[in-house]
């Protein structure tokens, strides 16, 4: 038994994951180019090779079960982590479902916060957290060529930091910083009441 899994964490460790990368970094750089000329229909024939490719799938999986920092949280299947068999099992899925894919329920997390009232958590199963990343994979480079130059937000390759210096390239004395204004918008409870209003029945 043991043996057996020792074997099987060695066969996962052995796939071509570099190879895999770059498979789906040139599936990935298409889409991209196709958007970006407005080509829309070679990105979508595109963005469909891309979630049938078998390494997408794999990297998807490798994603969200070992790279991921929220890997060691389960879903309502209880299941925080998945063995070599399980693994291939739902790259099967993903390629068999990758159009008509169906989430199961959300395990609810509720998380205090400071002001005393709750947030609640919402934890996908591995299988749904896998297909997510399948589709981010696909959609991604769709959205990168048509996003503001200055867009630094949840986005792949950008930081704070990058911001940082597109300010004060931009606000020193030699650029007339001194005519520019920074506006500051304090969103924090927004997504709340958005999350609220949805919620409520016409």
């Amino acid at each position: 038994m043991i043996r057996r899994s020792v074997n099987a964490s060695e066969l996962w460790k052995s796939f071509k994951w570099k190879k895999f990368q770059k498979t789906l970094f040139r599936l990935q750089k298409r889409v991209y180019k196709a958007v970006s000329v407005g080509n829309k229909r070679l990105a979508r024939s595109l963005q469909k090779l891309i979630l049938k490719s078998q390494s997408a799938r794999l990297l998807a999986i490798r994603q969200v079960t070992q790279l991921n920092a929220g890997k060691k949280t389960a879903g309502i299947d209880g299941k925080a982590s998945l063995s070599f068999e399980e693994r291939i099992a739902i790259a099967n899925l993903l390629g068999s479902h990758h159009t008509d894919w169906k989430h199961e329920k959300l395990r609810e997390i509720p998380i205090p916060k400071k002001d005393g009232t709750i947030r609640m958590l919402k934890v996908p199963t591995i299988a749904d957290r896998a297909w997510q990343c399948l589709a981010k994979y696909a959609l991604e480079p769709a959205h990168e060529a048509t996003f503001h130059a200055r867009s630094y937000g949840f986005r792949t390759g950008r930081s704070a930091h990058d911001a940082q210096k597109i300010l004060f390239s931009n606000l020193n004395s030699k650029a007339h910083g001194k005519d520019k204004r920074v506006i500051e918008l304090d969103i924090e409870k927004w997504c709340d009441s958005l999350e609220m209003n949805h919620g409520e029945s016409p």
